[in-house]
């Protein structure tokens, strides 16, 4: 029998599998330092390996070659010569407009120069009083230190460095700064202007501002913590739930398509630009763009006559991901919207093609609900282990605030071109903020409970196990009666 060559061993590996060892490896590098020269070792021998052995033998040594790759990237991208508490003269790019956290203002920057060189193009958190306020796109000249974050917040500080910030400043009603405002006007902020031209300011206006074009300024701290103590805080950033429910809305509405002749294509064609047209006006947060890259990529798997792959696209997306930033893995809002969307592929799914009924109106209504209710509980895990709290009420609610959700968006995003439709969206956010905060006062609505990481990723394993066996394995043939 003829040996596999390594090329064809690897073509047949599923992404699933490719992906995992590889951020295994990140996972270990990261928790026990590795000399780089035994990480070399490891490629080189894995490497060698995998070209000469067979079977089993091979594929274990293309998952160490994965593994290693994966921990020599990440020792690689790893820096940590920041000059800490030095006064520098730093020119900064507001990446986020100042959001209000009761009391003080903070927002993301980029250093785009520096007289330290080792700090250019990395990233800072701007603190700042109440009065404080900049927007996305401004310009800062000032001589200021960049201070490292506190030492009793480890687990804040970890996750910070891993999404690229090195840091934080302090700007007071005080320091001597040269702002310089943006000149640029982008979609974003257009669709920001004229919302809040068409609505009167409140927290109906703040919800559909956050919903349907990212903007979050004016969320107030009060209904952040009844949005977060009803387990609906998700609403309010635009991730992987939103744009899933876009996806779903989009095709849903792109129905027709398949009537004409090369329709699928494109249906396709145009669901994909409505999703990066949507994610443009949100701003292109990065968990926006990443969650867009994963569905369009879904989108274009609908094309295929062969078997849904949708997992194996997922994983794909997320090996490139991570080979291009390791410490994306560490990252929140990346983890967030991986789960949401493989909950989506492996349950949303399959569950909505056992619920389909003759009604295209009651379709849709179950879809964007499965989508909902899914990814919550998907995340849950992952919000308990990192926020120490989970939200029983939420699950609850989700079928009515999704459904309000799905309102808000839409009629929010329509309003831009139809003012008049705005009206809809701010009654459909003030029912929602209603649920929202009612949920919230209920004595068991959520439970503080603190999970460790090696609790969560054993309920992921479980959620992984149970989904291969329940989708991915072929389903029982029924056995024919004979007369």
């Amino acid at each position: 029998m003829k040996r596999a060559s390594l090329t064809e061993r690897i073509a047949k590996i599923p992404m699933a599998m490719v992906v995992i060892p590889f951020a295994m490896g990140i996972f270990f590098v990261d928790a026990f330092s590795i000399p780089m020269w035994i990480l070399l070792l490891a490629i080189i021998v894995s490497l060698v390996g995998a070209t000469l052995l067979s079977n089993w033998w091979q594929t274990l040594a293309l998952f160490i070659l994965l593994g290693s790759t994966g921990a020599l990237l990440h020792t690689i991208s790893y820096r940590d010569d920041v000059p800490y508490n030095t006064p520098l003269d730093i020119s900064l790019k507001m990446a986020t407009s100042s959001a209000s956290r009761g009391g003080y203002t903070s927002a993301e920057a980029e250093i785009v120069s520096c007289e330290d060189v080792s700090l250019v193009e990395r990233k800072v958190i701007i603190w700042g009083d109440s009065l404080t306020r900049f927007c996305a796109g401004d310009r800062i000249n000032i001589v200021k230190a960049v201070r490292p974050f506190r030492a009793e917040r480890e687990q804040y500080a970890r996750l910070m460095h891993h999404r690229g910030f090195v840091g934080s400043v302090s700007i007071g009603r005080n320091d001597l700064y040269e702002y310089i405002p943006t000149e640029r006007a982008t979609l974003h902020d257009w669709a920001v202007a004229r919302l809040q031209s068409t609505m009167e300011e409140g927290d109906s206006r703040a919800v559909v501002l956050a919903m349907a074009t990212g903007e979050k300024r004016e969320i107030t701290p009060e209904l952040r913590r009844s949005y977060s103590a009803s387990g609906a805080s998700h609403l309010l950033a635009v991730s992987g739930l939103h744009i899933g429910t876009a996806f779903m809305l989009i095709n849903l509405l792109l129905l027709p398509f398949v009537l004409l002749r090369h329709g699928n294509i494109v249906r396709s064609v145009v669901a994909i630009v409505l999703i990066w047209l949507y994610v443009w006006l949100c701003g292109m947060s990065p968990s926006a763009v990443r969650a867009a890259i994963m569905f369009s990529l879904l989108q274009l798997s609908l094309l295929s006559l062969r078997e849904y792959v949708g997992i194996n696209i997922l994983a794909g997306t997320a090996f490139a991901m991570l080979v291009f930033d390791t410490h994306l893995l560490f990252d929140i809002s990346f983890q967030l919207s991986f789960i949401a969307v493989a909950s989506i592929v492996l349950w949303s799914v399959p569950l909505y093609r056992r619920c389909a009924t003759r009604f295209k109106v009651a379709n849709s209504i179950i879809g964007v609900m499965l989508v909902g209710i899914v990814s919550t509980i998907a995340t849950m895990p992952l919000v308990a282990a990192t926020f120490s709290t989970v939200s029983i009420i939420g699950i609850l609610i989700n079928p009515v605030v999704i459904l309000l959700a799905n309102v808000v968006v839409l009629a929010g995003v329509v309003s831009l071109a139809i003012p008049p439709i705005a009206v809809i969206a701010e009654i459909a956010a003030k029912w929602q903020n209603c649920v929202v905060e009612w949920a919230a006062t209920l004595p068991y609505g959520h439970f503080e409970v603190s999970l460790s990481e090696g609790a969560m990723w054993g309920v992921y394993t479980i959620f992984t196990v149970v989904s291969i066996v329940l989708f991915l394995l072929p389903p029982p043939q029924k056995s024919s009666k004979i007369e």
